[in-house]
């Protein structure tokens, strides 16, 4: 991972953690277009959009965090969560 996208997700941990959600979006999807490789991205973008009640959009970024890091527990249960709804 690259030292921008790191830090673009790093930032994005304090907005979401602040609330400011629209504003975790936006530098997820900069930190993004740097690399599509990074699990932990498409988390936080799962954890903000659950948060807006962008339910589809908060399934699939989970659904992208698993196929990427199989492993990720957290991604999962966030995802059944989800889908349980």
């Amino acid at each position: 991972m690259s030292e921008e996208q790191q830090d673009l997700i790093e930032l994005s941990d304090f907005y979401i953690l602040s609330q400011r959600y629209e504003e975790a979006i936006k530098v997820l999807k900069r930190a993004e277009k740097i690399s599509k490789a990074n699990p932990r991205l498409y988390y936080n973008l799962g954890i903000a959009y659950e948060a807006l009640n962008e339910v589809s959009e908060a399934r699939e970024s989970f659904r992208l965090a698993l196929k990427l890091n199989p492993d990720f527990a957290s991604a999962q249960e966030h995802l059944d969560k989800l889908i349980g709804e």
